[in-house]
C-alpha cells in the first residue's frame, strides 16, 4: 500500500482467519498430546505420557531461543509455511511409523522418539511464527488468534469423543482405526489453515501491517533509546537526528536481545510464571482426580475439555477488557492460590473422607478458574507486549513471549512430575 494510506478496517472474515491461525499454531502438537492413549497402547514401554513432551521440548525450546536471539534466522513466511506443512507431515508420519514397526520394540522407541524430537523444531516454527505474525496487528486480532488457540484444544477434545464413540474396544484394531480418524481429520484442518495463510498473506490488509513503514529503520528506536538513557535529555533533543555509530551500541544479537528483554522483562517473566503454575497443576494433578466416577479414558478427556472450554472463554473475554499492566499482574499473582486449593481438594478426598460428588464439584471450579485466568492473562500479556517496542520489533516481542511461554510449560511440567509423586504418597 502507498505511503499515507489509512489503516484498513478489520472485518469479521479477517478475525475468523486469525482464529484459524490460532488453531494452526497449536493443533499439530495438541493432536499428539490428545492421542497419547494411542501411543501408550502401541509403545507402553516408552511411557509416551512423560517422554513425548520432554522430547518435543528439546528442539522446541532451543529453536525458539534461536529465533529470539537472531530475528532474521528465517523469514516470517518461511516459518509459517514450514511450520504448518511440517505439522501435517508429522501428524501422518509419527503414527505411521508407530504402526509399521513392531509394537513396543526398541526400534519403534528410537524412531518414534527421534520423530517427536524433530517435531519440536516444527512446533517452534509454528508457535513462534504465529505469535510473531499477530504482534504486528491490532489487539482484536491478537484476541482472535488467542481464542483460536483455545478452539484448537476444544476441537481436539470433540474429535477424541467422536473417535471414542465411533469405534469401541481396546484391541490393536480399535486403537488403529480411532487413531487414523483423529490424525487424518486433524491434518485436513491444518490443510485448510494452510490455504488461508497462502491466500491472505499477500492481501492489502496483511501488507499494510507487515511491510516496513518508511519511518521505521530496523533496530533504530529500541537501540537508540538504550543509548540515549546514558545521555541527558537536552542532548537527546539536540542530537536525536544526527546520532553517530559511536553513540549507538553495535547492532549485535546480544545487544538486541538485551535491549528487547530490558523493555519486556516484566511481561516475559509474567508469561513464564503463568505457564509454570498452569502446567504444574494441569494436566497431571487435575486428571489424577476423579470427576463424578467417570471411566479413566473419559475422565481425562472430560477434565481436559473443561479446561479448554474455559481457557477459550478467558481468551475471548479480553476483547471486553482494556489491556492494563496492573490488572494483569494482579490476576497472575492472585491465581497462585489455586496451587493450594486444587491439591487440597485431592487431599481432602483421601485423608478427610470428602465424597466424590463434593470433590468433583470443587475440581470442576478449580480447573475452570485455572483455565479462565490462564486464557485472560495469556492474552492480556500478548496484547501488552507490542505496545512496549518500536514497530520494527513488534514481531520479535511476540517471539520473546512465545519463548518464555514454552519455557514456562517445560518448567511447570518438571514440577508437575515431582508434585505427582508427592500426591501419590497420601492416596495409598
Amino acid at each position: 500500500m502507498a505511503e499515507g494510506d489509512s489503516e484498513p478496517k478489520s472485518t469479521t472474515s479477517i478475525k475468523v482467519v486469525f482464529i484459524f491461525f490460532g488453531v494452526a499454531s497449536l493443533l499439530g502438537w495438541n493432536a499428539l498430546l490428545t492421542e497419547l492413549d494411542f501411543f501408550d497402547h502401541f509403545l507402553p514401554g516408552m511411557d509416551p505420557q512423560v517422554t513425548f513432551p520432554f522430547y518435543n521440548y528439546i528442539l522446541n525450546i532451543l529453536f525458539q531461543f534461536l529465533l529470539l536471539w537472531k530475528k532474521d534466522l528465517f523469514s516470517l513466511k518461511f516459518q509459517l509455511m514450514v511450520g504448518v506443512i511440517g505439522s501435517i507431515v508429522f501428524l501422518i508420519v509419527i503414527p505411521g511409523f508407530t504402526l509399521i514397526l513392531e509394537k513396543d520394540s526398541t526400534a519403534n522407541h528410537y524412531v518414534s522418539g527421534i520423530l517427536v524430537i524433530l517435531m519440536g523444531f516444527i512446533s517452534a516454527l509454528c508457535q513462534a511464527g504465529f505469535f510473531n505474525l499477530v504482534a504486528h496487528f491490532p489487539l482484536e486480532m491478537i484476541v482472535a488468534l488467542s481464542t483460536g488457540q483455545g478452539f484448537s484444544g476444544i476441537s481436539m477434545n470433540i474429535l477424541q469423543y467422536i473417535a471414542l464413540f465411533s469405534v469401541t474396544g481396546n484391541d490393536d484394531k480399535a486403537y488403529n482405526i480411532r487413531g487414523w480418524i483423529f490424525f487424518i481429520i486433524s491434518a485436513v484442518v491444518l490443510g485448510v489453515c494452510l490455504a488461508l495463510l497462502l491466500f491472505y498473506y499477500n492481501t492489502d490488509y496483511f501488507r499494510f501491517y507487515l511491510e516496513p513503514k518508511p519511518r521505521d529503520t530496523p533496530h533504530s528506536n529500541l537501540l537508540d533509546n538504550e543509548a540515549n538513557n546514558e545521555n541527558n535529555e537536552e542532548k537527546i533533543n539536540n542530537e536525536s537526528e544526527n546520532l553517530t555509530n559511536e553513540s549507538v551500541p553495535p547492532v549485535t544479537p546480544f545487544n538486541e536481545f538485551k535491549a528487547l528483554f530490558k523493555r519486556l522483562w516484566d511481561l516475559d517473566l509474567l508469561m513464564l510464571y503463568i505457564y509454570i503454575l498452569t502446567f504444574t497443576l494441569f494436566p497431571n494433578a487435575s486428571i489424577k482426580q476423579n470427576l463424578f466416577g467417570l471411566d479413566p479414558s473419559f475422565n481425562a478427556n472430560t477434565i481436559i475439555t473443561i479446561y479448554n472450554v474455559f481457557d477459550t472463554i478467558g481468551r475471548y473475554l479480553v476483547s471486553k477488557i482494556k489491556p492494563n499492566k496492573k490488572l494483569n499482574m494482579i490476576m497472575v499473582l492472585a491465581r497462585s492460590v489455586l496451587f493450594f486449593t486444587l491439591i487440597f481438594n485431592d487431599y481432602s478426598h483421601y485423608k478427610l473422607g470428602w465424597n466424590v460428588d463434593t470433590t468433583s464439584i470443587l475440581l470442576f471450579f478449580n480447573v475452570a478458574i485455572l483455565a479462565c485466568t490462564n486464557g485472560i492473562t495469556n492474552t492480556l500479556t500478548f496484547g501488552l507486549a507490542p505496545e512496549q517496542v518500536s514497530d520494527d520489533l513488534k514481531g520479535q516481542a511476540g517471539t520473546s513471549l512465545s519463548f518464555f511461554l514454552i519455557f514456562g510449560i517445560f518448567l511447570g511440567s518438571c514440577i508437575a512430575i515431582l508434585l505427582q509423586k508427592i500426591m501419590n504418597l497420601y492416596d495409598k
